[in-house]
């Protein structure tokens, strides 16, 4: 799986440890992907979640010990396709021990089976 050259709507992440950001391309169209990608969401244990259809975008907030983190996901259209944007960035501190990378990993995870990503 490589990244995509699509560009992420979502802000970059600082320059501390503690965020993951990443693309990544479907043959799926934007509707479909977005409706993957709420899928994916309710299987990770959010706290929260707060869908925004007219945008594609889905916010989620999860909770690690007293420690909130939030994540961020993205549909964009390409010319074939759509794009999966995601993003998980620790409320406070320097580093999480890899837990907003690890995040992002397991949400692709639910969405490659079954969506092709690039």
């Amino acid at each position: 799986m490589k990244a995509a050259a699509a560009t992420n709507p979502l802000p970059p992440c600082p320059d501390t440890p503690n965020c993951a950001r990443t693309t990544r391309t479907s043959p799926l169209s934007p509707e479909e992907l977005f409706l993957q990608a709420q899928a994916a969401l309710q299987h990770t244990g959010a706290d929260s979640v707060r869908v925004n259809p007219n945008t594609h975008r889905i916010d989620a907030v999860y909770r690690v010990f007293v420690f909130k983190d939030d994540v961020a996901v993205a549909i964009t259209p390409q010319d074939q396709g759509s794009a999966v944007h995601i993003r998980s960035a620790s409320r406070v501190g320097h580093s999480d021990w890899g837990v907003n990378a690890r995040r992002v990993a397991t949400i692709l995870g639910q969405l490659e089976g079954h969506l092709h990503l690039r």
